[in-house]
């Protein structure tokens, strides 16, 4: 009997009957106080503060019923997985939907909400296929883990070249289908514009799923498949057009001094 089957017969099923409202708010509460966190560390290690929390309560919820080290190895997993979009810029994509200079610029919000459509998608969406890794029953050598992760690397290269290329900002080229700020919104003001990485990452996404799903063959809840990334390519453009309608920040949250 191979690995993958002995293993996922080892495994227990993973808990269908919790309520989606339920798993929707703790895990957005745990998600959104994390990222209030991550802003103090940024980039790759910030990322990780937040998944470490969304992946503790999703296998809370979802794999309570497995061992502490299947829950561990899927947290740990689910975490690294979300610190990799860290490597993507995203401020100036933000930056589109609001900034000052760009407000009622239908087209710029557009642009930025679609950024944020992908790269939230991208983002999240390794995590999700990272959780179903860790806990589809599929028991993966280190050599085959060796094997993946350079092709994704492999593949993310590509995936810049293709997407993010050519990116000389002094020469005042960018790539085609560029959601950082750009002289097309701001013709007038002196920018610096950002190295953006998304297509990489889309690569190497494509390729690990594809490799989990079609060779791997785990055995994965189907939600899980690409659950994750459609769950966050609603719910970051969702946020930002909820952020568009709510008043600017409160006086009282601007700056303070700490008492001495």
């Amino acid at each position: 009997m191979s690995d993958s089957v002995s293993s996922a017969d080892l495994m227990p099923p993973p808990q269908t009957n919790v309520p989606l409202a339920k798993a929707m708010l703790l895990t957005a509460m745990a998600g959104g106080m994390g990222w209030g966190i991550r802003g103090q560390y940024g980039h790759e290690t910030g990322a990780m503060i937040a998944g470490v929390l969304v992946a503790s309560v999703l296998v809370m919820l979802f794999a309570s019923v497995y061992s502490t080290l299947h829950a561990a190895r899927a947290i740990a997993w689910t975490t690294i997985a979300i610190s990799f979009g860290g490597c993507m810029t995203y401020g100036q994509t933000v930056g589109l939907t609001h900034d000052t200079e760009l407000i009622g610029n239908t087209q710029a919000l557009r642009w930025g909400l679609l950024g944020l459509f992908i790269k939230g998608g991208i983002w999240i969406g390794f995590g999700g296929l990272a959780l179903g890794m860790a806990l589809g029953g599929k028991t993966y050598t280190p050599g085959e883990l060796a094997l993946a992760f350079g092709a994704i690397i492999f593949l993310m290269f590509i995936g810049i070249f293709m997407l993010n290329w050519p990116y000389a900002p002094d020469e005042g080229l960018l790539p085609k289908i560029y959601f950082s700020d750009h002289w097309d919104w701001e013709p007038d003001k002196e920018l610096k514009p950002r190295r953006e990485k998304w297509g990489g990452l889309l690569f190497a996404l494509i390729g690990l799923w594809s490799y989990v799903r079609f060779s791997a063959r785990t055995h994965w809840p189907p939600a899980w498949r690409s659950g994750a990334f459609w769950r966050v390519v609603v719910a970051l453009p969702e946020a930002k057009v909820f952020r568009l309608f709510t008043p600017g920040t409160p006086s009282g949250f601007g700056t303070a001094s700490l008492p001495s």
